[in-house]
């Protein structure tokens, strides 16, 4: 009966972990803007009607981060919503566009939101890489969840020890 119930347990805990949020992690799928891999990601392509393209690189906070071909007219919130927009963990006043020549230029794009300033926005260059960074609330959400997690694992070792 007690190897019963502790692979009960195993099982019900086995399928917690499987069910944790990944949905940052999903692949890109935009049919209007194009993902390519490509070994120079420097380099402008020409895509369907003969549009100039940039690779670029999403990192973070937004629904598909992934490497993204979009044209080289294309702003910053542009390719966000791209990526179907921004999580709701995301700190839209802290975005950071890191450039192949090692440039780092912060945007605020809370600030873009509030005042429409097109200005706000650089235009994308190849190979840049696009950093959405998270809230405080989110690593504190993130560190709730791995208690919370630990403390379930922590009372079924005890629940089992009881049961004779």
């Amino acid at each position: 009966m007690k190897n019963q119930i502790v692979f009960f347990i195993v099982f019900i805990l086995a399928g917690s972990l499987w069910a944790q949020d990944v949905s940052g992690m999903s692949s890109f799928d935009n049919r209007s803007v194009t993902s390519q891999y490509s070994d120079r990601p420097a380099q402008y392509i020409l895509g369907s009607g003969d549009i100039l393209l940039v690779n670029v690189n999403l990192w973070g906070h937004v629904q598909r981060p992934g490497i993204y071909s979009v044209p080289s007219s294309y702003t910053l919130i542009d390719l966000i919503s791209s990526a179907g927009g921004p999580l709701k963990t995301a700190r839209l006043d802290d975005i950071r566009i890191v450039r192949k020549n090692q440039e780092v230029i912060q945007i605020n794009v809370e600030e873009f939101l509030q005042t429409g300033d097109n200005t706000l926005l650089p235009r994308l260059q190849p190979g840049d890489t696009i950093i959405v960074s998270g809230s405080i609330a989110d690593v504190f959400t993130r560190i709730v969840a791995i208690a919370r997690d630990l403390a379930i694992i922590v009372n079924v070792f005890v629940l089992a020890s009881r049961v004779k």
